[in-house]
């Protein structure tokens, strides 16, 4: 199945900007990497900030239905799907390497756009935060754990694991990887292992 041109592009100016960062991305390495024509590239997207946005905007919302689905798993017992959620992390951006490397490692110098990445961010966490109040309100995680500061430690214990793994160019979903991770959510959580 051919994708669209729209998103040809997406996925060429993704994997420009996680090569090159915000700064050092042209419009026109953006045409060569997706492969298409300037005139194509301006007609689905006027700027680069526009596209920057439709990027980092899509890549937000793909990691929030992955993290709801798992979530949302009723297969597994409620105690266990703090686990899958971290799991599904991990997978996402052992997937989506280039989306991880643009939305950890780069700032686009730009504070207005770095305050809409900080903004699309904002529903990732909320959609985290809530599932954990849940967590908590059916008695599986402590209840004196505070909910934001838990969101954004599972957020940065996956997300800089993948990083650094992606930098040291080592695979990323590993059962190694997987195991010390959930390891460390168990402990902290007080989860049985």
């Amino acid at each position: 199945m051919s994708i669209s041109k729209k998103d040809q592009i997406s996925q060429g100016a993704l994997r420009a900007f996680a090569q090159y960062g915000y700064s050092d991305t042209t419009m026109d390495s953006i045409a060569d990497v997706a492969q298409v024509a300037k005139g194509t590239l301006y007609y689905h997207f006027k700027t680069k900030e526009e596209l920057f946005y439709h990027v980092n905007r899509k890549g937000v919302e793909m990691l929030i239905d992955s993290v709801t689905n798992a979530m949302q798993d009723t297969s597994r017992p409620v105690k266990e799907r703090m686990l899958g959620v971290l799991d599904e992390h991990l997978r996402f951006f052992s997937e989506h390497q280039e989306f991880c490397l643009l939305l950890l490692s780069y700032t686009s110098g730009d504070p207005e756009r770095d305050q809409m990445v900080r903004t699309l961010l904002a529903d990732y966490f909320e959609t985290v935060e809530q599932f954990l109040r849940e967590l908590q309100r059916l008695g599986v995680i402590n209840a004196e754990l505070e909910v934001q500061t838990l969101a954004s430690a599972l957020f940065g214990m996956v997300g800089f694991t993948a990083l650094r793994k992606i930098f040291r160019g080592e695979p990323l979903y590993t059962e190694e990887t997987r195991t010390a991770l959930i390891s460390l959510c168990k402990g902290a959580l007080a989860i049985e292992h």
